[in-house]
């Protein structure tokens, strides 16, 4: 039996702006902390954090702006939270990847995180077999009164 590690939720590819904001802002924070994420965990990714930074505070800022209803920066803030996302898409590969050495590496991402679960079908099956055996038991019980 193997344990299934976790894994990172892609749930913010689709999540409305105020859930975005919210799960970037917490993303953001946890990368931002040079103590768990030192630039040298970023390597050559470095300037894809600082770019990811960047861009995360630009839509910091027009996200509360978009909230007095100006069309022009509802418009720009989508058009960051679709460049965020292609960034966060980036970012989450590569820290799944230096997850391979460290796990816990997920843990302190501020991602959503969600566990494989291997075990479903098993259970399904478990139970079919189950009650196939009910079945034929019982069909046996009636075959021998007859």
């Amino acid at each position: 039996m193997t344990s299934q590690s976790p894994r990172i939720q892609r749930n913010y590819r689709n999540q409305a702006p105020t859930r975005f904001h919210e799960a970037n802002q917490r993303t953001r924070t946890a990368l931002a902390d040079k103590t768990r994420f030192p630039d040298t965990f970023w390597g050559e990714k470095l300037g894809l954090i600082q770019v990811y930074f960047t861009v995360s505070d630009k839509h910091d800022a027009v996200y509360h702006e978009a909230k007095y209803g100006s069309r022009l920066v509802i418009s720009q803030r989508d058009i960051l939270q679709a460049q965020l996302v292609t960034l966060l898409d980036q970012i989450v590969s590569f820290l799944e990847m230096a997850a391979v050495r460290d796990p816990e590496i997920l843990l302190a991402s501020g991602f959503d995180m969600t566990k494989e679960r291997r075990g479903g079908s098993r259970v399904k099956a478990a139970a079919a077999a189950r009650m196939a055996e009910n079945a034929d038991s019982k069909e046996g019980e009636s075959g021998t009164q007859d």
